[in-house]
C-alpha cells in the first residue's frame, strides 16, 4: 500500500482530489450509461491500471456525498468509486423509500459506512442511523466520511453474532469486505453481542429497515434475535445477501417469520415483513 492510500484523517476532504490521468479515467468509469450493452465491461477494462497498480486513494464527489475511497483492498470502495452508477443502486433506493418517513436504519456489516452515509444523506435527520462495523480500518473510514458529510452515524465497533463475549475477526487482506468472525485463530479479539443486546444498549425500540451482510454470519445474529426478540422489534425491510445461505435463515425469514420477497437483485434479496398471522385472518 502506498502512502497516500493511508486515511490521513487530518487532511481534509479534497486533499486526494483525481488529477491527470486518474481523474479522466475516473470520469469516464463514473458516466457510462448503465443501460448500454458492454457498459460494465468496458468499466473493468478503463479501470484495470489504477485498480491493478499501487493502492491510492482519491477524494470524490458522488450522488452528493463526499467520500475518500481506495482503488482497490476493498470491493464496496472500489465499485464505489469506479462505477456509481451501477452499485446497489436498487438496494439503495428501495431502502430510502422505505425511510422516507424516517425511523430506525441498522447497517450490521457497516464496511466503511456506504449504505449508512447514502440513507444518511438522502434521508436526513428523520432516520436515525446505526452501524456496526468491528474493523477499526474500515471503522475510521466511515467516521471520516462522515464528519465530511455532516452525517450522524452510531457506530458500533463490535461484532454481531449469538453469544455475548469475545470473538475473533479474521482480517482479509485482500478485499476487507470479507472479514469475518469466528474463522481461525490468526484475527484481531473484538468485542462481539446480539443483536438484540445491541438494541437494548442503544435504546432501539422499533427498526423501520435492516441492510445485514456479514459474510456468511447472518444466520448466526438473526436465528437468534428473532428467536428471541419481540415481534414489535423485528425489522419491516431487510436487504440481505443471498449468496451464502439462502436455504437457511432466508428460508426462515420467507416462511416462518412472515418477511414477503420483494425484489432479487445481484446480489442481495429486499424483503419486507408481511405478518403471517394477518394474511391467515
Amino acid at each position: 500500500m502506498t502512502a497516500d492510500a493511508q486515511l490521513h484523517p487530518d487532511l481534509p476532504f479534497g486533499h486526494f482530489t483525481p488529477k491527470g490521468i486518474a481523474a479522466i479515467v475516473i470520469a469516464l468509469c463514473q458516466n457510462l450509461p448503465p443501460a448500454v450493452p458492454g457498459a460494465r465491461a468496458l468499466n473493468k477494462l478503463l479501470r484495470a491500471p489504477l485498480k491493478n497498480g499501487p493502492v491510492r486513494q482519491f477524494d470524490v464527489t458522488i450522488k452528493g456525498l463526499k467520500l475518500r475511497l481506495r482503488t482497490s483492498g476493498n470491493y464496496c470502495e472500489l465499485r464505489q468509486l469506479f462505477e456509481p452508477q451501477f452499485y446497489d443502486v436498487e438496494e439503495i433506493d428501495w431502502l430510502c423509500d422505505e425511510l422516507a418517513d424516517g425511523g430506525c436504519f441498522v447497517d450490521i456489516g457497516g464496511n466503511i459506512g456506504l449504505y449508512s452515509l447514502h440513507v444518511g444523506h438522502r434521508t436526513g435527520p428523520s432516520t436515525r442511523v446505526i452501524s456496526i462495523e468491528p474493523a477499526p480500518a474500515l471503522a475510521e473510514r466511515m467516521q471520516f466520511n462522515a464528519r465530511s458529510n455532516g452525517i450522524d452515524i452510531e457506530l458500533a465497533t463490535r461484532a454481531l453474532s449469538d453469544y455475548a463475549g469475545i470473538g475473533t475477526l479474521n482480517l482479509a487482506h485482500r478485499q476487507s469486505g470479507e472479514n469475518a468472525l469466528d474463522t481461525g485463530n490468526s484475527g484481531i479479539p473484538v468485542p462481539v453481542t446480539t443483536l438484540q443486546q445491541l438494541c437494548d444498549e442503544y435504546d432501539i425500540r422499533s427498526i423501520r429497515a435492516m441492510k445485514i451482510d456479514i459474510e456468511g454470519h447472518e444466520d448466526r445474529v438473526l436465528g437468534c434475535f428473532f428467536d428471541q426478540a419481540p415481534q414489535s422489534l423485528w425489522p419491516k425491510s431487510v436487504v440481505i445477501e443471498h449468496t451464502h445461505d439462502e436455504t437457511r435463515i432466508v428460508h426462515r425469514l420467507r416462511h416462518e417469520f412472515g418477511y414477503a420477497l420483494v425484489a432479487r437483485t445481484r446480489r442481495n434479496l429486499l424483503l419486507r415483513f408481511d405478518d403471517l398471522e394477518a394474511r391467515r385472518n
